[in-house]
């Protein structure tokens, strides 16, 4: 049997045997699996600041951009010192505004109950607000409500941009404590402390 590697010269009639093409298959598969490999190596997963971990203590499934107010670290000192220096988490719950004004996070992944996964604490997100009033340009947790933000004169969200109209939500009524407007989808900056705003930020 001939060399099955033979190089062909100009003018030669072109026959490849099983044995050549084959080998040209393994070669060339062999190669972008490990092109592949080597390429998502060489690209570190972009991890990006102000996301940290979160325990959905809610009770319910959450959507993705849904929100939960901090209880706590996950890993207390007293408990696990090594976790909670080493592993920055949080355990989240239905919001409070008597405690999570300021403390709260934005799911970047859907969460099931009892599950951890990924919130934003700081930077900017995508979430609903629940828009009170056109003219306010702060938001933050709203009572016993993890699926948008509440706008507001103070908070710790500064809006960088909200849907016109009534958006996809609901219509403005009031009941009980407020006022209810309408969720609309928006582009908020967590971390802001608000001129003459005394709500604190974690």
């Amino acid at each position: 049997m001939g060399d099955p590697f033979k190089k062909v010269q100009r003018g030669d009639s072109l026959r490849i045997q099983a044995e050549t093409f084959n080998t040209f298959i393994d070669a060339a598969q062999d190669f972008r699996q490990r092109t592949q490999n080597r390429g998502s190596k060489n690209q570190p997963e972009i991890q990006q600041p102000g996301i940290i971990l979160v325990k959905n203590e809610s009770g319910t499934d959450l959507n993705r951009f849904e929100v939960l107010g901090i209880e706590r670290p996950l890993f207390l000192p007293a408990e696990n010192m090594f976790s909670f220096q080493n592993q920055l988490a949080v355990i989240g719950s239905k919001p409070d505004e008597s405690n999570h004004l300021g403390r709260f996070v934005v799911l970047q992944e859907p969460l099931r109950a009892g599950m951890i996964g990924r919130g934003l604490i700081s930077g900017v997100t995508t979430v609903q607000l629940n828009v009170v009033d056109e003219e306010h340009e702060w938001a933050d947790v709203e009572h016993d409500e993890t699926d948008s933000l509440k706008t507001d004169t103070a908070g710790s969200a500064f809006i960088l941009w909200k849907e016109s109209g009534s958006g996809s939500g609901y219509g403005g009524y009031g009941y009980g404590y407020g006022y209810y407007g309408s969720l609309r989808w928006a582009l908020v900056r967590i971390g802001n402390l608000s001129d003459g705003d005394q709500w604190g930020t974690v």
